[in-house]
């Protein structure tokens, strides 16, 4: 199985940034000029088509289902359901000395690093414990000899993609409202190992186990 270790949003928080984004009144007209100013521009509109005929897409944005709406902290691989016993025990070994963090999402950002097409809502509150959590699940993995892809942890929400048919405006109107937006605040309880599973059409993510933090 393809296991990973992700931290999931409570559905009210997913539902809420997810409506933000789906607020944003995509043009009526083609593609606009690009815009001189503004976070894309400092950006260089990396990855961002230019202003001309329609492109071949019908949509501005790809949105992330709500399923799939997570905070990836690494991933295991293709693991057997033996190993994956034995990093679960090694988690909950370890989270029960890591701090419950209370987190809300504030802000947004996109094509935020070189090959980058997403649309992100950030996070803001107790994001070092949160770091220190996504670390402490990297240490805890490696000290039992299991190779994992260690790519930074970002404390930021993937909650789409931009397509062939995205346009500076829009992308930097639906950063804005990203910017604008302040959501309900939560404590993070567990770090969840999620089963993905890709031969249907659209990808599956599955619970398979659920890792408590320390007690509040």
């Amino acid at each position: 199985m393809l296991l990973h270790a992700v931290i999931v949003p409570p559905r009210t928080v997913l539902e809420a940034v997810a409506q933000v984004v789906q607020s944003v009144e995509r043009p009526r007209s083609a593609a606009p000029p690009q815009p001189s100013s503004g976070f894309l521009r400092r950006r260089g509109n990396r990855g961002v088509p230019e202003a001309g005929p329609p492109a071949a897409a019908d949509h501005e944005l790809d949105l992330v289902p709500l399923e799939q709406l997570d905070l990836p902290i690494v991933g295991f691989g293709n693991v057997t359901a033996g190993d994956a016993s034995k990093l679960a025990d090694t988690l909950t070994a370890a989270a029960a000395g890591w701090a419950r963090p209370t987190v809300h999402i504030a802000g947004g950002g996109a094509l935020e690093f070189p090959g980058d097409r997403a649309v992100w809502a950030r996070l803001e509150g107790d994001v070092d414990a949160l770091v220190s959590i996504a670390r402490g699940v990297v240490q805890a993995v490696q000290r039992r000899g299991f190779f994992v892809d260690r790519r930074a942890f970002r404390p930021w929400l993937a909650v789409a993609t931009i397509t062939e048919s995205t346009t500076a405006t829009y992308l930097e109107e639906v950063v804005a409202a990203l910017d604008a937006f302040r959501g309900e605040a939560w404590t993070v309880g567990c770090v969840s190992l999620m089963k993905r599973s890709f031969g249907a059409a659209v990808p599956e993510s599955r619970e398979s186990y659920r890792i408590p933090l320390a007690p509040p």
